[in-house]
């Protein structure tokens, strides 16, 4: 067993191994994972291992759950409001595009979200924009 696959402990999913593609238990280990998105370990889930080729033995299958995403949205946001952002306010040749957490934005277009928290103002040149805690909504 992989020694930071504890309870409490946060990953980034960066996408599966070549290994991965053919494996029987695929869906099992990344089927309800997106890429970029960071979850944390819950616990055990009690069920079955499966042999994993990649590591060359049993892999534990854990519960986990989607940590909340930083992500921009418009200034007049509130708390706990359940919207869609978007990611259309970026303009080409922005100057700040390579500090942007717009591709957060990104990744959840078209999903509901929930703002959890404000953290503050975002030195956007082109719009008024905050960063937010947010999670997404399952609908």
């Amino acid at each position: 067993m992989d020694p930071s696959a504890r309870k409490g402990f946060v990953f980034t999913y960066m996408g599966e191994s070549y290994e991965c593609e053919e494996c029987y238990a695929r869906d099992k280990c990344h089927g309800s994972l997106t890429i970029g998105f960071s979850y944390r370990i819950i616990g055990k889930t009690g069920g079955e291992k499966v042999y994993c080729k990649l590591r060359g033995g049993d892999a534990i299958p854990f519960e986990i759950s989607m940590e909340p995403l930083t992500l921009l949205a418009p200034g007049r946001v509130k708390e706990g409001a359940v919207t869609t952002l978007k990611s259309d306010f970026c303009r080409n040749g922005c100057s700040r595009i390579l500090e942007c957490p717009v591709v957060f934005n990104m990744l959840v277009s078209n999903r509901r979200i929930r703002v959890l928290e404000k953290l503050g103002a975002y030195d956007c040149p082109g719009e008024k924009l905050i960063l937010v805690k947010a999670e997404i909504v399952e609908e």
